[in-house]
């Protein structure tokens, strides 16, 4: 990494704000670097995590606030299972109003600008939630950069630290979760969070039940029983799973049937490719692998145990009533799901059920008139589910998404929407089960 040739001078005022102080008298701040998002300004700064290092973190601006008193602040997660993923930019600051805040993990470099994190990459692990911790506190106004400022002394608008909330789509929402979890004593000024089709345990990060093939079609695994996913477990028949060698995948033999090959889109850590720790013993017990023919590339039963015991979110959930009783959560999803394809969507359920049995207030998508504000005209077909509700049956859970085929503007417009009802609502202390129009007045999306 070039950090000598890309620490450019950037100058970037220091906003005054009551909350907040000047750096120390004779300390020398260390230099901005230019906002990695193109599209906004802004600025790159970097937080010091003690035994980690600095970590890199992208802050974009609004054009202007969201409320009179300022703008609040949104951060994003990225995503883990594989090294490549660097900033992500998926909501737009200026529709929101908001500072939008993004970071890379310790260990990993931002393909495009070439900034990157120092320390070592761990997937989601430990390492990789302190340093979110660290980012998180320092976005909400609790901390400084590496250059003794606050947020609002590096951005060119007010701050308001009244309304800040955590975004995560697909599985980053699981580090998302679960630093939030561990560490919500720390982070009590993070308000709200809003996740997108967030997966729960391990089955279903490899896609076990099912995935999308390359055509679009649905492709169902016949031995997943969606009658029988409970709040924190799916159920899957794995006594005819085989390891396909010229597939390089495991695959469910279906005796005068059509087998089901799994996914080529499964997490890799540490070089390996990862399943559920269920699959990855069947292999053996079925006899299709053994010790000596075990693939290099694919990782052992037990190291997928121990990966999993600390990158899924099914036993996070019941912290949050002592950590952070006060969090508000809403699960964004739509009738097709960008990766999943269970009927029943069991990460939908587990994540909920997760939020309300700890006694979260939680809402399945965002209210209709957020989503009709947005687009500029009324949605009918969005849904409009009641807070703190859920269908009677999870196989009916289609019906309280939101349709979303892929290309759509829906995909673009309903997370926005999501954001902005959890902003306005924090910032309203309006936690009723429905809204009849947004709490603040939303302009359209104009270029989705």
């Amino acid at each position: 990494m070039r950090l000598a040739a890309l620490l450019a001078v950037v100058s970037v005022l220091a906003f005054p704000f009551a909350l907040g102080r000047a750096p120390s008298a004779g300390s020398l701040p260390s230099p901005l670097l230019p906002c990695a998002d193109p599209s906004h300004r802004g600025a790159t700064t970097f937080v010091d995590c003690a035994g980690i290092g600095k970590v890199a973190v992208s802050i974009s601006e609004p054009s202007a606030p969201r409320y009179p008193e300022g703008a609040p602040v949104v951060i994003a997660v990225s995503g883990f299972f594989t090294p490549s993923i660097g900033y992500v930019f998926e909501l737009d600051p200026d529709v929101l109003g908001a500072v939008y805040i993004t970071m890379l993990w310790p260990g990993v470099q931002d393909p495009r600008t070439r900034v990157g994190s120092e320390g070592s990459f761990d997937h989601g692990g430990a390492v990789s939630l302190r340093a979110l911790r660290d980012v998180l506190r320092f976005a909400a106004g609790e901390a400084v950069d590496a250059g003794g400022r606050f947020l609002h002394e590096i951005v060119n608008v007010p701050v308001t630290y009244a309304v800040v909330g955590v975004y995560a789509f697909s599985h980053s929402g699981i580090a998302a979760t679960n630093v939030l979890a561990a560490y919500g004593a720390d982070l009590q000024r993070i308000r709200f969070f809003v996740g997108r089709e967030n997966p729960t345990i391990d089955p279903l990060y490899p896609l076990e039940p099912g995935h999308w093939a390359d055509d679009g079609r649905p492709v169902e695994n016949p031995f997943y029983d969606p009658e029988a996913t409970t709040s924190t477990t799916v159920s899957i028949d794995y006594s005819t799973v085989e390891w396909s060698w010229s597939d390089g995948r495991p695959v469910f033999r279906v005796q005068g049937g059509t087998d089901y090959l799994c996914s080529s889109k499964h997490p890799t850590l540490w070089g390996k490719d990862y399943w559920s720790t269920a699959l990855l013993e069947a292999l053996l017990a079925n006899g299709s692998l053994t010790r000596a023919s075990w693939p290099s590339t694919l990782a052992t039963p037990e190291e997928a145990a121990a990966a999993w015991a600390d990158r899924s979110t099914s036993s996070s959930y019941p912290l949050f009533r002592t950590a952070h009783p006060d969090l508000k959560a809403m699960l964004v999803f739509a009738v097709n799901d960008h990766v999943q394809t269970a009927i029943d969507k069991p990460h939908i359920r587990q994540a909920y059920d997760g939020f309300r049995n700890a006694d979260l207030w939680c809402r399945l998508n965002p209210d209709q008139t957020y989503v009709s504000a947005l687009l500029g005209t009324a949605c009918p077909t969005a849904p409009d589910n009641p807070a703190n509700a859920a269908p009677a049956s999870w196989l009916d859970v289609r019906a309280w998404a939101y349709d979303g085929h892929r290309g759509s503007i829906m995909n673009v417009v309903v997370p926005l929407a999501a954001v902005a009802e959890m902003c306005d609502r924090t910032r309203a202390q309006e936690w009723g089960t429905d809204l009849v129009a947004p709490l603040v007045q939303q302009a359209p999306v104009r270029h989705p």
